[in-house]
């Protein structure tokens, strides 16, 4: 009986009330709240768009989030912010991310770029394997943006432009219809998307190139892609590669 009542007392340390415990900023807390904690610690940033009446929501909350595996994970690389739509706060940041689905998740890096987007409800194993597949050195550390290569603070001249590429030898043509890309990771701004491709054109033999995309009026952003592949086979055949890389990504067509 005090065998039992010790590892309840270790399991409450980590649930309430179906919730990761320490993890959890309460949903008074803005986004742009929660990244200035998450740059300040170090930690990857985890929204979890909800609402009460959404059963999906609610079985992620009870079954999901309680698995220990992941709850460990949470506590130890993430900071978790759940966002009831149906709040003030909830509601402003849903029209501010385009949330049309409930359950949807993001995933931040220490400085703020959005890693992955799940607009999907997700049991413990397969959402533990993808923020997994996030959690590298180089996603928990602020990056300043400061980059050596010159042309790497041009951001300014820039903005307006659908493709964002510091030289020819990257030069990613939208023109082109029918073909296929791997998207491996997004930016807010343009100097750190910059840096970041010029660092991972490296470990890979095709082109990366930097493409912009207006998420709202006057405010882009900036995604890494792995290109050009002639036929949907062939980028889901490229994937493995980048798995490799411990880098996941989202196959889209030009």
């Amino acid at each position: 009986m005090r065998r039992l009542l010790v590892l309840v007392f270790l399991l409450s340390s980590y649930f309430v009330a179906g919730q990761v415990k320490s993890p959890v900023i309460s949903s008074d807390k803005t986004v742009a709240d929660a990244k200035k904690r998450s740059s300040s610690e170090g930690k990857l940033l985890f929204i979890f768009f909800y609402a009460d009446w959404v059963q999906l929501c609610q079985w992620m909350k009870t079954s999901t989030f309680t698995d220990p595996d992941l709850a460990r994970f949470l506590n130890e690389n993430a900071l978790f912010l759940e966002l009831n739509i149906e709040t003030s706060i909830g509601n402003a940041e849903k029209q501010a991310f385009n949330v049309k689905a409930l359950p949807t998740m993001i995933l931040f890096d220490a400085s703020g770029n959005q890693l992955e987007r799940i607009d999907e409800a997700m049991n413990a194993t397969k959402l533990l394997s993808k923020l997994n597949t996030w959690n590298l050195k180089e996603n928990k550390q602020v990056q300043t943006g400061n980059v050596s290569d010159k042309s790497a603070n041009q951001s300014l001249q820039h903005l307006t432009k659908a493709a964002l590429l510091p030289s020819q030898a990257n030069v990613a043509e939208n023109s082109e219809a029918n073909y296929f890309g791997i998207a491996i990771k997004y930016f807010h701004q343009h100097d750190q998307a910059l840096q970041y491709m010029q660092q991972f054109q490296g470990r890979v033999e095709k082109r990366v190139s930097v493409v912009s995309r207006e998420i709202s009026t006057g405010l882009y952003q900036y995604q890494i892609i792995v290109s050009k592949f002639s036929s949907m086979e062939e980028a889901r055949a490229y994937l493995p590669k980048l798995r490799m890389l411990n880098i996941s990504g989202e196959i889209i067509k030009f």
